[in-house]
């Protein structure tokens, strides 16, 4: 069996984008600790966190010992889109970790995955695939990235900078680019139990 991926859980407290479900960031935050909570009984977390919320004196955040905070600066680039802003911010994440893990599980920060042990049983077996994603046929095939498991070495080669080709303003979503750039080549599988 390889080596426990961590998880990688990204974060917003305070919007900074032109869409999203609800802007109330007492309810972001108590559901930022509600994941991390959960997903700490599995592996390391690391959160991170790109709003101008004072995350670094919220002492909620430092109560467990693998959980690892990283604060970033809020993006310029808001109108670009929540995935623009995530991926942003995982790069800025794989810049400056002095210690990157080989291999991690992503997870858009506030979802609580109903059949993690499952998904996180297959990531820590997986000994073939660089990438594990799910996708979807909207009327074309695209890469959702609420859940996915990755390699550090394959997202430095494959996936790091696509962010800057988003923009939802324009219909460009993340999950359309990050299709567009994988091919046949690829290691890369679906979940086999959807997440």
């Amino acid at each position: 069996m390889n080596q426990y991926p961590v998880i990688l859980l990204t974060g917003t407290i305070i919007t900074n984008t032109i869409k999203t479900k609800h802007n109330d960031y007492i309810i972001r935050r108590a559901e930022y600790l509600n994941a991390i909570e959960f997903y700490r009984e599995y592996a390391d977390v690391y959160f991170l966190e790109n709003s101008s919320y004072d995350l670094l004196s919220d002492k909620d955040f430092f109560k467990y010992e693998n959980v690892h905070i990283r604060k970033f600066i809020p993006s310029l680039h808001y109108f670009k889109g929540k995935g623009y802003q995530e991926f942003e911010m995982i790069d800025n994440w794989i810049n400056e970790e002095k210690i990157l893990p080989s291999q991690w599980i992503k997870i858009t920060g506030r979802y609580v995955i109903k059949n993690f042990n499952i998904i996180f049983e297959k990531c820590c077996e997986e000994k073939y695939h660089d990438l594990l994603i799910e996708q979807k046929i909207y009327p074309s095939i695209i890469s959702m990235t609420e859940i996915l498991y990755v390699t550090s070495d394959f997202y430095k080669k494959r996936l790091y900078g696509l962010f800057t080709l988003c923009d939802d303003s324009r219909g460009i979503y993340i999950e359309h680019v990050i299709r567009q750039h994988l091919d046949d080549s690829d290691k890369f599988q679906v979940f086999n139990k959807d997440p």
